[in-house]
């Protein structure tokens, strides 16, 4: 009975351990693919300016 619960308790920090590595990994993508768009309205306030970020 030892044996079966060393066996799942590695086997349990194995999935913590790969689910926290998961989640840092769609973090890391989701801030990625996010745009930064704060600066882009002051900067159409011309006409000629809203043409050149699009």
């Amino acid at each position: 009975m030892d044996i079966l619960a060393r066996r799942l308790t590695i086997i349990t920090l194995l999935m913590a351990i790969f689910a926290i590595m998961l989640a840092a990994a769609v973090e890391t993508d989701y801030r990625r693919s996010t745009h930064n768009t704060t600066g882009k309205l002051v900067a159409c306030m011309a006409p000629d300016m809203c043409r050149a970020s699009l």
